[in-house]
């Protein structure tokens, strides 16, 4: 028993009738049946149900096998009994139960896990099976079609083959294939098993040895009695009535194949994994099967087991002919297979196994962050990044921005994963495209600091345990939500704390921050020069929260008169290039001109460099700020308080107007009065104060490293 907390886990499964799955569950039933956790299964009832009752293992049975709308009536159901039996765990194993156990297990602790057991067709109904917290396969040919066909993350996938009681199935291989031989068949009847290509063989093999008997174990359900009367047909055709039976259900297979010479499995489609096969091998039978699906992963052939081409009869009589006839060639096969099963296939290591990743997913929390734009506000929730991170350290957090935005955060320590978005993410086709991709990602929190109504919507329609965010009009979109603000003047920080309290999530400093990039990119910038900074614009939209290019002129010039050893760095987005061309060819002396020059990350490199920075209202101003550059933010149409975050080196100018914090992108007086009404002397004073402490802290260090 792995170590650590006692779990109450809920197996899930259409209904407890005779097959792969419903025995596996009664294996899982009695493997944990005297360990601390406990298994409980909703099932819509079956003959198993009664080794359930033996097992005193609790039984619900609902309505989670129909194929029917009305079946997700059971939702409500199966939510009542997660929450009276405080389920830790549900674990679907099967698609209609999938979908009852994923919608009861929203607004929940409860861990959500998939075993695909199949080759599911690629419709949207089959994709539940990969929106599991982890989906467990039982072979790699199963892992590959979920990541093929559903786009399953392979972190989210676990191996975990089927399993053998060796116990029940003890080894006690036979001495004597000579005479009185009988090979084995055990599945349901359906055509996707090729008993019709064995039965063409058995008519070339009992020409040859008349002692040769085949059994068929398996029943016949709706549609496929069909093919069952075909099967007969074949028989009366070539007058095997006396040496093929169907046997119908038979509860006793580890009897059924202690008593046969060899196991067929002829099947014609792809197979998952084929637990009647190890079964087989656990028992000292020999098996022949077709090579299809996961039966290679379990038999290599002439080693343990023989693999012959589907749909082929001719293979099949002359791999059981072999059989017959190389003894010594079977005895050591029967031997590599019990070795196989003894190393990779128990019950009690692969049941562990399972219990690993239940205690994977109660640990772990995948954590999305919705926020898309702008890069001012994307830079501004990097703090908010690193508190969820520290609250979590074992989460994968996940960061939903727009694609253009991304390389920011290459790289970044609070972040594990970056979905990129197209400007055009608002349209309804890329919303459903987008929640789609989230769903598959089976996030426990979504926590929203986009809040408009698409971010709102995308929160809902990607399911998460529990999403957080301020309330709009549409209040239900997310589970947990909080009233915008009143005060509009409340800081960035402040804004984003109140939704991470419903987290339980405090700032311990309500700083910006950012993380060491790797050095390259500084040939922008000669480093035997001292630089000065200056954002030439905030953008083309918001022509109000542009200073006057003539006053950045004057700037400069004052900078170049009084401050020789330093050199200054225009910066600026691409719609800034003619007005920087402007100031560069209006100024005396040399201008390191960056403008439309530097993608995000070479930008932060840039300004990591400056030793003061001159900005209006924008991105770079916060950037700046996140990597500790004493910055001058220059504010007109838009209120400070509400746009920065205080910090020693942040210096705020603002002239207040009767028009002040109008948030109008052009100025309806055409002067643009508030960005006018701040000086560049005034500007350089404050700029030269913050040069003086940074040359007093160098001069300090310097000092330091002589003492």
């Amino acid at each position: 028993m792995i170590k650590g907390l006692v779990m109450k886990i809920m197996q899930i499964v259409p209904r407890m009738e005779v097959g792969g799955v419903e025995r596996g569950v009664i294996d899982f039933a009695n493997y944990f049946k005297d360990k601390d956790d406990e298994i409980i299964v909703v099932s819509g009832g079956g003959r198993l149900t009664h080794e359930l009752k033996r097992l005193n293992t609790k039984h619900y049975k609902l309505n989670v096998y129909k194929k029917s709308p009305f079946t997700l009536l059971s939702v409500r159901k199966l939510r009542k009994i997660i929450k009276e039996e405080n389920i830790d765990v549900v674990h679907a194993r099967s698609r209609v139960p999938a979908w009852i156990a994923f919608m009861a297990t929203r607004k929940s602790d409860v861990e959500f896990i998939t075993t695909a057991h199949g080759f599911y067709s690629s419709h949207f109904l089959s994709s539940i099976m990969g929106w599991g917290k982890f989906v467990i396969c039982p072979s790699k040919v199963i892992a590959r079609h979920m990541q093929e066909s559903f786009c399953v993350d392979y972190s989210r996938i676990r191996i975990i083959p089927r399993w053998v009681d060796l116990e029940k199935f003890k080894f006690a291989p036979k001495r004597d294939t000579t005479r009185n031989v009988t090979l084995l068949s055990i599945g349901r009847i359906s055509p996707s098993k090729g008993y019709e290509y064995l039965i063409r063989a058995m008519r070339r093999i009992v020409r040859v040895n008349p002692y040769v008997r085949l059994d068929i174990v398996g029943e016949a359900t709706g549609k496929k009695k069909r093919y069952l009367n075909y099967l007969k047909s074949l028989l009366q055709r070539y007058s095997l009535n006396y040496y093929v039976r169907f046997l119908g259900y038979r509860s006793d297979v580890e009897d059924m194949l202690r008593k046969a010479s060899v196991l067929v499995v002829p099947s014609v489609v792809e197979e998952s994994f084929g637990r009647v096969i190890i079964e087989a091998m656990a028992v000292g039978v020999p098996v022949i099967a077709t090579k299809v699906g996961a039966f290679p992963e379990i038999i290599e052939h002439r080693k343990n087991g023989f693999l012959v081409p589907p749909r082929d009869d001719e293979a099949l009589k002359d791999t059981i002919m072999e059989f017959l006839e190389n003894r010594r060639l079977v005895e050591r096969i029967v031997i590599n297979a019990r070795k196989r099963v003894e190393r990779e296939y128990v019950l009690g290591e692969c049941a562990e196994r399972t219990r690993k990743v239940y205690m994977e997913a109660k640990n772990l929390k995948r954590i999305l962050v919705i926020k898309i734009s702008s890069l001012g506000d994307i830079i501004l929730v990097i703090p908010s990044l690193k508190a969820i991170k520290e609250k979590y350290p074992q989460s994968e957090l996940t960061l939903l921005v727009l694609k253009k935005y991304a390389s920011l955060f290459h790289g970044c320590p609070f972040v594990d994963r970056i979905i990129g978005l197209d400007s055009d993410y608002k349209k309804i086709s890329s919303l459903v495209n987008i929640s789609g991709r989230l769903c598959r990602l089976n996030f426990d929190y979504i926590i929203d600091f986009q809040n408009n109504l698409a971010s709102h919507v995308i929160a809902f329609l990607s399911f998460p345990r529990r999403s957080f965010g301020f309330s709009r009009k549409l209040g239900f979109l997310l589970t947990h939500r909080r009233p915008f603000p009143e005060d509009k003047s409340v800081d960035p920080l402040s804004s984003q704390e109140r939704i991470l309290e419903l987290v339980g999530i405090k700032f311990k400093k309500k700083e910006l921050t950012f993380w060491n990039l790797p050095d390259g990119g500084v040939s922008l910038l000669d480093e035997t020069y001292r630089y000065v900074g200056i954002n030439v614009s905030a953008s083309r939209k918001w022509e109000t929260k542009n200073w006057p290019p003539e006053y950045i002129i004057k700037l400069i010039e004052m900078i170049y008169n009084q401050l020789p050893s330093f050199r200054v760095v225009l910066l600026g987005d691409s719609s800034a290039k003619e007005v920087s061309r402007k100031i560069e060819s209006s100024v005396r002396g040399k201008i390191v001109n960056l403008c439309g020059r530097t993608g995000l990350r070479e930008l932060v490199r840039v300004i990591r460099h400056l030793e003061a920075f001159i900005t209006p209202d924008t991105a770079s101003l916060h950037l700046a700020q996140c990597l500790g550059v004493p910055t001058i933010a220059l504010f007109g149409p838009t209120n400070p308080s509400r746009h920065t975050v205080a910090s020693k080196k942040l210096e705020v100018i603002y002239k207040k107007m009767d028009c002040s914090f109008c948030y109008r992108q052009r100025c309806p007086y055409r002067h643009n009065k508030c960005m006018r009404e701040i000086y560049p002397r005034e500007v350089f004073s404050r700029m030269k104060y913050y040069l003086r402490d940074s040359k007093n802290r160098e001069s300090n260090k310097r000092r330091d490293r002589i003492k």
